[in-house]
C-alpha cells in the first residue's frame, strides 16, 4: 500500500476502479473495499473521491462534460445521507442516483438489485 501513497503524493494520477476480473470484484460493490484500501494506504477521502470522478475524466479527456458537477455537464451523481469527506464509507449511504439526468431513488435501486439477486437464488 505504501507504493500507492508514494505514487499519489508524487503527482501520479490514481484512478479508482479495477480492470482485473476477480471472483470478489463485483462492479458496484467491490469499489467500496477499494476506496477503504486507498484510505488505509494514506490517501485522504477527498483524494479517493477525486480518483473516481475528476481524475477519471481527465484521463479519458472528458472533463468538459464529466468528472465534476457544473452546468452543462452530464448529470451522473450520487445523493448521499452523509458526508463522504468525513468517511468514504458514507458513499454507501445513498438516497438515490442521478443517471443521465434521470432520478433513481434508493428504493428503486434496491428493487432492481433484489430482482437481480432472485435470479441467482438457490433452488
Amino acid at each position: 500500500m505504501s507504493i500507492l501513497k508514494t505514487l499519489n503524493d508524487s503527482g501520479v494520477p490514481v484512478l479508482l476502479g479495477t480492470d482485473s476480473p476477480q471472483i470478489f470484484s463485483v462492479p458496484g460493490f467491490s469499489i467500496h473495499r477499494e476506496m477503504q484500501s486507498m484510505i488505509e494506504a494514506g490517501m485522504t477521502p477527498y483524494q479517493v473521491l477525486e480518483s473516481g470522478t475528476r481524475t477519471v475524466a481527465v484521463h479519458f479527456g472528458t472533463l468538459d462534460s464529466t468528472g465534476t458537477v457544473a452546468a452543462g455537464k452530464r448529470a451522473d451523481l450520487l445523493l448521499l445521507d452523509a458526508n463522504p469527506l468525513a468517511s468514504v464509507a458514507n458513499v454507501q449511504r445513498r438516497t438515490g442516483v442521478m443517471l443521465h439526468g434521470r432520478w433513481l431513488p434508493e428504493s428503486e435501486i434496491q428493487r432492481g438489485l433484489d430482482a437481480l439477486a432472485s435470479t441467482y437464488a438457490a433452488p
